[in-house]
């Protein structure tokens, strides 16, 4: 069996390591020149199944390496109004168990050991199904390569998906986010509320803006494993709606995004200005939020999708830990053994089962509905 996964972001390296390690043999693609081509993500939480799938899949020295540099924890959720005067913690999830990480460490680290199978720069051009229920993958510079299963592991503006389910019903909504990362000088610590640096804070106004803050504090700096240095940084999320933002967000650089961002939050606490204001601008993207409905059942093939290209969420500290549940549903269905389109049928309806499910929740949570 040969396995074609696009997009190396978290889910599609998991499935590379657990696939390999039953000697299945896979072509990890991405589009992004080298793995730290821009911006990969800031402070996540993944969650339980997402932990478990991590324990079961990946390399014992490559989980230790990510425990190792994981984040420094010390209370849950808090929440809090615009002039900061009041802080409140909100019962913990149960899903909050698992592991807090910065995404890109964790990327990095699970990268390491899939040289040999990835492919940099192989961006995505379209898919043509061959006899015998194979599939042959296009890329954008007219190379070409066949496998017996495609995965989608590329994010919510899966091409793959496009091509797979044309009529998949994703909703952009009216809000904007503004996510930035504020390396954790004495000054900015100063800044930051107490809650934020051992936590997740949310702070949300009565108009439909609001921000979230979470500091990454590394328990051991990654250089000690040899990656890059980690350094300490609060992680932001700037949220309002397209017509506070304007018509020309996505055009905007990032100085101009952080001075958006900043003057948005103008009238609230002083702190939280100041702080997006010491932002490192390299980190500053501008971003949609998704929301999806699950799809009418399709019959399985040699194309199958996972994570954040099989459903959309919003926003809400849980998606990292589905994507990776996924990917790792899917190895088991593919080395018990099973015929490939049985194994993938059953991987779907369960992928489906769980993923909107979580989707259901994020929806909820994005609304504020804890």
């Amino acid at each position: 069996m040969r396995v074609l996964i696009s997009g190396a972001g978290l889910a599609g390296p998991l499935l590379a390591h657990g696939l390999r390690r039953h000697g299945i043999d896979v072509l990890l693609f991405e589009r992004d020149a080298t793995v730290d081509a821009r911006a990969q993500g800031y402070r996540i939480h993944i969650g339980g199944d997402g932990d478990a799938a991590l324990r079961e899949w990946l390399p014992a020295e490559a989980y230790e390496q990510a425990a190792a540099t994981s984040c420094r924890t010390g209370r849950g959720v808090t929440v809090a109004g615009p002039d900061l005067g009041t802080f409140t913690e909100i019962p913990v999830p149960p899903d909050a168990a698992g592991i807090t990480v910065d995404r890109l460490t964790l990327r990095r680290i699970m990268l390491r050991d899939l040289a040999g199978c990835t492919r940099f720069g192989a961006e995505f051009a379209g898919y043509t199904l061959l006899p015998e229920d194979r599939v042959r993958v296009r890329f954008a510079d007219g190379t070409t390569e066949d496998g017996d299963l495609l995965v989608a592991a590329d994010g919510v503006g899966s091409g793959i998906r496009r091509q797979l389910l044309p009529d998949f019903p994703v909703t952009v909504d009216d809000a904007r986010l503004i996510y930035g990362r504020t390396p954790l000088t004495a000054e900015a610590r100063d800044l930051t509320p107490d809650a934020a640096l051992e936590g997740f804070l949310g702070v949300a106004g009565p108009d439909g803006r609001g921000i979230v803050l979470a500091a990454q504090r590394f328990r051991r700096d990654p250089a000690e494993f040899g990656f890059p240095p980690g350094e300490d940084y609060v992680m932001w999320a700037a949220a309002a709606s397209s017509s506070v933002f304007g018509p020309d967000f996505f055009r905007l650089g990032a100085g101009e995004l952080i001075d958006l961002a900043a003057k948005t939050l103008a009238d609230w606490h002083p702190a939280l200005g100041a702080l997006i204001r010491l932002s490192d601008p390299a980190y500053v993207v501008p971003s949609s939020v998704y929301t999806s409905e699950r799809p009418e059942p399709w019959a399985p093939g040699p194309v199958t999708l996972t994570g954040d290209a099989a459903h959309p969420m919003p926003p809400a500290g849980i998606s990292a830990g589905v994507a990776l549940h996924d990917a790792g549903l899917l190895t088991g269905r593919l080395v018990s053994g099973a015929p490939l389109l049985d194994a993938v049928g059953e991987y779907e309806k369960e992928m489906l089962d769980h993923g909107f499910a979580a989707a259901a929740v994020a929806a909820r949570r994005h609304r504020g509905e804890h």
